[in-house]
């Protein structure tokens, strides 16, 4: 099993996400993994529901939890996607809220300290 497909599989990322690069740096106590998404995927809507095809989009990175007392920061080229009403909307990512800098599972665990 590569990396990449661990990593996918340990971060559940669902289609069309995948994990395309992890960059761990013992000197920096960092780990880095880069999420993408394949080419041609469309996305729904969020209000109609109906699938749109990518505009352009925007890396953005988010605090993950610590991997074995490393930082652990994930990183992601978010599509922004042209709805059917002429509007461009940036795609919700499934292991972050909106306008976040924390994964979900980073902020239950901060909500729990």
């Amino acid at each position: 099993m590569s990396v990449e497909a661990l990593f996918k599989q340990a971060l559940g990322l669902a289609e069309p996400w995948v994990a395309t690069e992890c960059d761990f740096n013992p000197e920096a106590k960092s780990l880095k993994i880069k999420i993408d998404f394949k080419r041609g995927s469309k996305f729904p809507d969020p209000e109609s529901g109906e699938p749109c095809a990518v505009h352009d989009t925007r890396v953005r990175s988010w605090e993950h939890l610590k991997f074995f007392e490393h930082r652990t920061l994930l990183e992601a080229r978010v599509p922004r996607i042209m709805c059917n009403d002429g509007k461009i909307k940036t795609v919700d990512v499934p292991w972050a809220e909106p306008n976040s800098g924390f994964t979900l599972l980073m902020e239950a665990f901060l909500l729990c300290l």
